[in-house]
């Protein structure tokens, strides 16, 4: 069964990826890329890692993509031959942002040891 759901999970990230591409039209200056997609055992449920950026325009990004689930699901659902199409649910992806955390924190380690 994990295969099954491992197989499902690439087929729908590649067809959400040209969904993105084609019919969604995020603000402007802002980028949003889909890492990964996860789907459940039972394949009731499918999550959707979303990595935005400028980190700043993550609300508005996320707010689209949110508004666009139910034709984002429809599409993919056109393009599966299984009975029942997952649920979508966006999960952003905040490794950028823990990332600049750390720099941060090691710069300020930095800057003590050489006091």
């Amino acid at each position: 069964m994990a295969d099954r759901a491992k197989q499902l999970a690439e087929v729908i990230q590649r067809e959400l990826n040209n969904f993105f591409i084609r019919e969604v039209e995020f603000p402007k200056d802002s980028l949003a890329t889909l890492i990964k997609v996860e789907v459940t055992p039972d394949l009731k449920h499918a999550m959707l890692y979303v990595s935005i950026l400028p980190i700043n325009k993550t609300g508005s990004v996320l707010e689209v993509l949110n508004r666009s689930l139910g034709r984002a699901k429809s599409y993919v659902s056109n393009k599966l031959t299984i009975r029942k199409c997952p649920e979508l649910r966006v999960i952003v992806d905040d490794y950028e942002l823990m990332h600049r955390k750390v720099e941060k924190k090691l710069e300020e380690i930095k800057r003590v040891d050489t006091k």
